[in-house]
Parts: C-alpha cells; structure tokens; sequence
C-alpha cells in the first residue's frame, strides 16, 4: 500500500524513514482524517515501538514518516535463519509482547502484526507501522475494514485472524492476539501456522483448520509458551487470552527462566476450553466458500433434508448476506443481489415474516451464533449460504437453521451454468417454500420468475449493481447506482423495479451531496411515474415521491405518497421511517414517534432509526428517552456522526454544555465534511462563552456559504449559540432562497426547540409561510 524512501531530515541531522501512499490508496482517503488518526497513533511512545513522527500530503500524495532503524526485520531474519536459538525466540516475543499491550492500553489496534512489520536492531525487536491500518480503514471514503475499490485488503493472509478474514467490521484487540500467535509460531517453529497455496486457501485454513500443536514441532518450547501460543490461535476471539498483557506475563516468566537454547519449563497457563460446537459450526458456515477454494477442504452434501420435532409452528426466517467467495471482491453486488432476491422471493410467501434488508446486514461477515441472530431481529430461521461465480459457472450453497437448537432444517448446493441466475433463484425460493409449508402448514405460492421483473438478464444484472450502491448511499454511490440503473431500463425499458429505484437514488442525491442536477426533483418524479405506470403497486416509486415531496416543501403531496406506499407494502420500513420524518418536520411529534417505532420494530438493527427516534423524542422534549435511544444507536454504529449530533442536541437542549460539547466535538471528527455538524458545534462554543472558537468556526462557514453555499442552516445555528438573532435570521432565508436541503436533513424548523428564539419574529413567519410550514406551526401544540 506504500512505497518506503530513506529521507535526511535537514534540521535534526538524520535519516528518517518516508512511506509513501500509492496514489490508488490515496484516492480513497479522507486527507484529514487520515491525518488526525495519524496524530492519534504518534501519541504511542514506548522502547518497543517504532514512533510515528508526522504525516503530510502534498500535490495529493499521501505521506508518514519515522524514524530510520538500523538493522533488519524479523521477517528477513527468519528467512535467511529459520526458526530462532530459544532464548532469542523467547526475548524477542516478549518485547512485541509488551509493544502490543501497551498500544492497547492506549486503544490502539495493530491489524497487521507480522514478522515484516517487527524489526530487530542489535538485540531489540520494535514493532512499527502501529496505528495505521487504523488510519486508512477510518479515513476510507467508505470507512470500511477494507480499500475495496482498489482491491487492497489491510492485512497479510499468512497472519490474518478468522474474523479479519471475514472483512468483520467490529475487529478488536484479539485480532492483534490471533496474529501474534502466528508471529510466535512461526519464531518458534520456522514456519506459520498455516501456509496455503493461494491466499484464499490460506484465509480458508485460518478459519476451519486447527495448526499442528507447536509442541509436537519443537517439544523443547516451554510448556507455558507453548500453551499460551496455542490459545492465541483459537479460531473464536472469545477463546483467546483477554488482553496482551496475559501474554507478556507468561513471556516474562519465560525469559527470565531461559538460559542457552532451553528454557526452564513453567507452569502452564490455564487454556480456555475449546470453542463450543454451535460456535464451530456458525464459523465455519459463515466461511463455507472460503474452503471451496482449497481443494478437498469440504464436500457440500447434495439433497440434505432433515426435519426435527418441533418445528411445525415456524413463522418467521432472517435471509443473511450470502457470502461472496469467488475471490473477486467486485462479484460482492451479486452476492448481495442474490440474497436480496432470496429475501424478496420469501416475502411473498403468506403468513411469513422475514427480517428486513438492513437488520440482516448488520451480521454481514461477523461470527455471530444463530441464536443471537434469532434473539436480535425476532426470528425462528436463519437462511445462510454462499455465492460463487467464475467464468461460465454458478455455484450456491444455501442452509436454512432453527435458532433454538442450531439444527438444519435444509440445505443444498446448485451447479449451474452462470446465465442460469433466475432458474437457481425460483429453485432455491421454491425448495425453501416447499421445506417451510409444512412448517407453516398453509398453503404458499410458488416463486414466479415475473416478480423479478424482467426476463432480460443483462437488465437484471445492471439493476443489481445499482442496487449495491444504491444501499451504500454516499454521493458516488448514488450516482453510480443511477448510471446501473439506466443502464437496466435501456436493457428492458418496461423493468418497473429499476426504474423506482432510479427514482430512489435520484430522491436521496440532494441528502448526500451539494452538487445536484438542477431538475432532480423533476427526474426522480419521472422515473417513479415510470415505474407506477408499468407496475401501480411499486410501494419503492411512491416512497421515492414521499421524500421528493418533502424536499420540494409539497408536505400534503409527500403525506399522500407515503400513505399510498404504506398501503400497497405495510412492512416497509423505509416508508414508515420516512413518512415519521415527515410528521416531525410539520410538528405531528405523536405521529411521527409511532411511525419510527414502527420502523424500528420492522427493522430493529437499521442504524438510522436510532436517530430518526431520537429526534423525534427531542422535539417532543422527552430528553431522557432520547439520549436513551441514541446511545443505544451509537452501540450499534459507533462512527456514524448523525447519532454522537443527536445526542449532542439533547444535551444541548437540557443544559449539559460539557456534555453536548464532546458529542459535537465527536460528530465533526467523524463527518468533517458535513456544515450543520459545525454549525452546532459553533453553538456550544458560543453557549459555553468560548466566543474566539465559535467566531473560528463561523468564518469558515461564511467563506463555505460564498463560494458553494448550502451553508445558511449551519450559520443560523452558530449565530444563535452567540444570541445574534438578526445575522441567524438572514442566514435562514438565504437557505430558503437556495433551497437548502439541510433545512429538512437533520433539522426541523416547526417543532426543533433551537429555533425558540426566533418563533415570534415576523422574518421568522414569513419563512415558514414561504416552506409551505405556515399551517403546521399553528396547529402544533406547545409544551
């Protein structure tokens, strides 16, 4: 992911190390944030640690330096030596064992501890590169545990720990654990635990596989040492040591007791029992298609049925993401697509509740036990499986499992020929009906090619594409999942399904970006009325008109939209939250908190909910239940800035400056890009009488709002932190002159209690007169 030059730093007099992020790398991170995740990982000073001494950008290139060590790294060494005399073995582990227990005291992950990333200068090890696979997952565009767009994964097959495989998103320090314990394997033995032939194998061996006991390889090793090494190992993080510090323990012991080649033996540490079978078994479906790219790792068993005793009353299945394995990360849209279809084929099936889309991404690629699954999103099925394509050939595995005892109901594996995708889709919808029917002891409809759609493959595929990054949002994804889209509806231009979700990604551009086509509106009215005059029951076209409305100021025509999508799909979560958002923009607080307690209870892990309840509750002023709600969001997506701001205003709101200061301080760390995150901020510092940092903030909004505007909402909030009514009131109706979106994105004119002090001006009035808000002011009820 870099290049490494030997710098001469001019004004100490020394070599420094410069690395250098390839340009590919460097397009997909945030500057800035990359920086300050760097600053972060500076902090870092420890004798085992190579310090990160400063990063910069210049002419877009991407840079981080450190010092220069002389020596080699352990990675050479090992090479060029083999496996190390014992008492340099035992000294060197216990140094990265140190190194890394120290970091994670601070809160710093490693993610990629290997013998490449530990060098040894005369007798010391020091570890380097601390703090920046961090840097570049959290400064991605996507923020993600990957740089998928340029086919870079953090992390070294040969090292990497079953859930870091998985692409899991909520990687901890036990990761960093797993991959000591290879390093220390390998130390002690002269070669890693596991060793594929390809990457993808040795990914697969991580997971299923267990390594020959380090003993048996070198029985001289200490028996604690070796112990501890095979703990690190276990393939679920929660069989592994708690915390580094356990290891350097052992370490120290260890050194202390080594003298020569051998090492006095010590007790042994406690090893943690092995990994219950459900555990096992959901690691290893999880990972199915890993162990198709090892050859003779697993046989999928053909035509598996199996009906246990008391499973006549189940009613209720959680589609998970199938899982990609066909080694291209751009075949992910068809994964997701396949699982999506799957979902959709089962919706139809009567007396069937199936989780929602979002609820069953929240387990996307994480180790997670069926039961936990069935417990969170309400369900008495789990469907599983995977998804491989390559060239001319399909192949899907597919499990259906009762959450209560972890036990298969079905499973099955189809071979087809690639242009076979809606034939292997009816099968596995119809043999999953066909297996739940006499569950559910009612008749079912069989799954009918013409739901899809379109008969036209091309257009399906297309739609699917944009489907993924239609689901991604984000400005580029948007506008990709348009290009997809369009792309489909010239395929097969009666395929209704793309057509609204163009309409979709058109509603949802002016959220996520600046830069619109000047009729959106207009283009997302087209293509839902193109989808509605193909297909009048295509809930998705009038949820499209609902938000178009919203943001077009049109509230009854929005109000009209989202009743009618409500009533061709009552389940449709997306409506009800949206449709509450509409009812807390006009002041209708009752409405609006059962509409999103409608979506949160269709959708129970979508992370917006949280945030759409919490503000509902605020303006509502139940504080407390909303800073309930919202932490409870924060759980559940620690990085989303929207919910660290809601809850920054419910703190506002109850007076808790310090309080509301940190959230505020958090949401523009986390989405600096974002004006109204500032724009609170500013309010705070102004509240809090900290006038130079609010004034700072306030001049960068103003220059914001001369040279690209949509800023006027962020500059009326800092205005009122600093009691200027006047200047906050010019700063609205420039947004309502703009037709700043931001008026309705995160902020609420009628009922927000931020705007109090300016309810009686008559500027202020005449700005809800001119958004069409005049009515609902006057019948909102005051509190």
């Amino acid at each position: 992911m870099s290049r490494v030059f030997v710098a001469q730093d001019r004004a100490l007099g020394r070599k420094v190390a410069v690395k250098v992020l390839t340009r590919e790398v460097a397009a997909e991170v945030k500057t800035e944030r990359f920086r300050l995740e760097i600053q972060l990982a500076a902090r870092l000073q420890h004798p085992h640690i190579v310090p990160l001494l400063q990063s910069g950008e210049m002419h877009g290139v991407l840079y981080y330096t450190m010092p220069f060590i002389e020596g080699e790294s352990l990675r050479s060494r090992l090479d060029r030596d083999g496996a190390m005399p014992m008492s340099d073995a035992l000294r060197t582990l216990r140094q990265v064992a140190s190194a890394i227990a120290y970091a994670h005291r601070q809160g710093v992950v490693h993610r990629d501890i290997k013998p490449d990333n530990v060098l040894i200068a005369d007798e010391f090890a020091l570890v380097t590169d601390f703090g920046v696979a961090k840097a570049l997952s959290a400064s991605t565009q996507e923020g993600g545990a990957n740089l998928t767009s340029s086919g870079v994964a953090i992390g070294t097959p040969a090292y990497m720990s079953p859930e870091q495989a998985l692409a899991d998103p909520q990687i901890d320090h036990r990761s960093d654990i797993y991959a000591f314990g290879c390093l220390a394997y390998e130390v002690l033995t002269g070669a890693p635990p596991f060793k594929g032939k390809s990457a993808q194998a040795t990914l697969a061996a991580h997971v299923v596989q267990l390594p020959d006991p380090i003993a048996q390889i070198r029985p001289e090793i200490p028996s604690a040492v070796a112990a501890i090494v095979m703990r690190c190992l276990e393939k679920n993080p929660s069989d592994r040591p708690d915390s580094a510090g356990e290891l350097l323990q052992v370490f120290d012991a260890a050194s202390s007791g080594s003298h020569g080649s051998a090492a006095t033996p010590v007790p042994p540490a406690p090893i943690a029992a092995p990994p219950s079978r459900e555990r096992s078994r959901t690691w290893a479906l999880a990972t199915l298609g890993l162990i198709v790219l090892s050859a003779g790792a697993y046989e999928v068993a053909r035509r598996n049925q199996t009906t246990p005793r008391g499973t006549a009353d189940l009613s209720s299945v959680a589609v998970l993401p199938l899982v990609n394995v066909g080694g291209n990360q751009t075949d992910e849209y068809f994964s997701d697509g396949m699982t999506d279809e799957l979902s959709n084929a089962l919706s139809k099936l009567p007396g069937l509740k199936v989780a929602s889309r979002t609820s069953a991404y929240a387990f996307k690629g994480q180790n997670t036990d069926v039961g936990e699954i069935g417990r969170k999103l309400k369900v008495q099925t789990v469907l599983e499986g995977t998804v491989r394509r390559q060239g001319p050939r399909l192949r899907v595995a597919a499990q259906l499992t009762n959450v209560s005892d972890g036990l298969a109901l079905w499973s099955d594996t189809y071979e087809r020929e690639t242009s076979d995708v809606f034939s292997v889709q009816d099968d596995i919808a119809q043999a999953i009906a066909s297996a739940l029917k006499v569950k559910l002891g009612s008749q079912s409809r069989t799954f009918s090619s013409d739901s899809r759609g379109t008969r036209n493959l091309a257009a399906f595929d297309n739609y699917l594409r944009g489907r993924f990054f239609l689901n991604r949002r984000g400005a580029d994804g948007l506008r990709l999942a348009v290009a997809y889209f369009d792309s489909a509806i010239v395929r097969d231009p009666a395929f209704a399904r793309a057509h609204a979700a163009r309409a979709m990604a058109y509603a949802l551009l002016p959220e996520y970006t600046d830069s619109t086509p000047q009729n959106v509106s207009a283009l997302a009215r087209g293509a839902a009325g193109q989808a509605l005059a193909i297909d009048s029951s295509n809930a998705e076209a009038y949820t499209a008109l609902g938000l178009v409305g919203v943001h077009d100021w049109r509230f009854a025509e929005a109000e009209a939209a989202y009743r009618k999508a409500l009533g061709l799909d009552p389940q449709y979560p997306t409506a009800h939250q949206w449709y509450g958002e509409l009812f807390f923009h006009t002041g209708r607080v009752d409405s609006s908190i059962a509409q999103i307690r409608t979506a949160i209870e269709l959708d129970p892990l979508a992370p917006i909910n949280a945030s759409a309840l919490g503000y509902a509750l605020i303006v509502d002023r139940q504080f407390n239940a909303a800073i309930a709600e919202l932490r409870k969001g924060i759980e559940l997506t620690p990085t989303l800035g929207l919910h660290h701001a809601m809850l920054g205003d419910a703190y506002l709101m109850t007076r808790r400056l310090d309080q509301a200061l940190a959230e505020f301080e958090a949401s523009v760390r986390l989405e600096p890009e974002l004006a109204l995150r500032k724009g609170y901020l500013a309010h705070v510092y102004g509240q809090k009488g900290q006038t130079e940092k609010a004034n700072a903030i306030i001049a960068q909004l103003e220059h914001r709002q001369r040279t690209r505007g949509r800023a006027g909402v962020a500059l009326a909030v800092a205005y009122l932190g600093l009691g200027d009514h006047g200047r906050a009131l010019t700063a609205l109706e420039q947004a309502v002159d703009e037709h700043d979106i931001s008026l309705f994105s995160a902020s609420s004119l009628v009922p927000d209690p931020i705007w109090n002090p300016l309810r009686n001006e008559p500027r202020f009035q005449a700005i809800l007169k001119r958004m069409n808000l005049a009515p609902y002011a006057k019948q909102t009820r005051s509190r």
